[in-house]
């Protein structure tokens, strides 16, 4: 290539660079509202009422420099605002005349969706949520039991700047991924075999104060906790609930658990062992018996031996094998209550045991889709835990216990 020729090119570099425009539609960011958690309830005229939590970013600036959470109290790094209208995006327009910058949701962490909208259903509601590239679809989605979104939002949490991320947290505390209850929402809900379950948070930290949750003003409250699971049917109406017992199994039969703690009492000796596990597993085998549909759910998980109540010595073998056996049949048992539960009083397959008929056998899922609720309301399910004990900790029996009471 001669002198002329590079002289050419590099001319038409020049103008090609000339000629390019920038992000013409692009905002900054300290024109942007950014929200972090986002509440959706049913508005009085009914229409929907949205809340966000909204940053604020000088706060949350001098908030890092004191060292601690905010707890919500004076200073604090967040604020809700709302709107209502016809539709989210109409709620939106109203909320954005509440504020001086653009209401920016490509951040935001947490959906959370209050009780009576969730009664009479969220499926028209999805539509903005998966037609917008801004939104990110791995997002955490939590019913608010006995309550609304937008008195959720404004509830603090000593633990964390922004309270709405505090569930997140909780949730991923109690062994279950975090960001994809959105995604999971979205591919039940488009599922023949399988309908939705959602986590589910409650006001206050102390259950026994569920029974009156629905008389409290939410507005003040301190605090939330993971209060087990909603069930919805094919029209994304909310059932009912299983509690957070009930919630962990059907988590661990669907393989979205990480760990889990199972305790159990050893047969004639009054005592508990817990095991601390940390290698989960589940398998579920659809099996036909002529026209009898059954399934068999496999669990699996290996683990710690982190307490032991009893007087056994779990250095010695055949002790070890009682308990392990004691933990599978508490597992075991808990398992099929809980299929059974949902079995009778909801009527609707959250498990996803229609999708494995789908996968293994096509010809007669063909069948059977028509009318799934009532096939997984009669199939017979059984259930087979294989629990590996790794570890017994640093210690045998209990060190309190005088030698005459362990049992070798």
């Amino acid at each position: 290539m001669n002198r002329r020729q590079t002289g050419c090119l590099l001319l038409l570099a020049l103008l090609s660079l000339l000629l390019t425009t920038g992000c013409w539609d692009s905002s900054e960011v300290n024109d942007l509202a950014l929200e972090l958690a986002w509440g959706i309830d049913e508005a009085k005229d009914k229409g929907v009422l949205i809340s966000a939590q909204v940053i604020i970013p000088s706060q949350i600036s001098s908030v890092q420099g004191q060292g601690g959470g905010s707890g919500g109290g004076p200073g604090k790094p967040y604020f809700v605002v709302t709107g209502a209208g016809r539709d989210t995006l109409d709620a939106v327009q109203q909320m954005q005349t509440k504020l001086s910058r653009l209401v920016f949701r490509g951040h935001r962490r947490v959906i959370v969706i209050g009780e009576p909208l969730a009664r009479k259903g969220i499926k028209d509601l999805l539509d903005t949520y998966t037609r917008d590239p801004n939104l990110k679809l791995r997002t955490d989605v939590f019913i608010v039991k006995g309550g609304t979104a937008k008195d959720f939002l404004k509830m603090s949490y000593p633990l964390e700047k922004i309270p709405g991320l505090g569930a997140l947290k909780e949730y991923d505390q109690i062994g279950t991924p975090q960001e994809m209850g959105f995604i999971n929402l979205m591919i039940s809900a488009a599922s023949a075999g399988s309908c939705p379950a959602l986590p589910v948070v409650a006001v206050g930290f102390d259950p026994a104060d569920q029974e009156s949750e629905e008389q409290q003003d939410h507005s003040n409250a301190k605090g939330f906790r993971i209060a087990g699971t909603g069930i919805f049917d094919k029209d994304l109406k909310l059932l009912g609930f299983l509690n957070g017992r009930e919630g962990r199994i059907l988590r661990w039969i669907n393989g979205d658990l990480r760990k889990l703690v199972v305790t159990a009492t050893v047969p004639q000796k009054n005592g508990y062992v817990s095991l601390d596990m940390s290698k989960i597993g589940s398998r579920i085998q659809p099996m036909f018996q002529g026209d009898k549909l059954k399934f068999q759910v496999n669990l699996t998980g290996q683990g710690i031996i982190r307490e032991n109540n009893t007087n056994l010595d779990l250095t010695q073998l055949h002790n070890l094998a009682r308990v392990q056996e004691a933990l599978e049949k508490h597992v075991e048992e808990s398992t099929l209550q809980t299929i059974t539960k949902v079995q009778k009083e909801y009527g609707v397959d959250v498990f996803g045991f229609g999708e494995t008929v789908h996968r293994k056998h096509l010809s007669r899922w063909r069948s059977l889709k028509k009318d799934w609720n009532k096939e997984f309301r009669e199939a017979e399910v059984s259930v087979q835990a294989n629990l590996t004990i790794r570890r017994i900790g640093v210690t045998g029996p209990s060190l309190h216990l005088q030698e005459n009471n362990i049992q070798k």
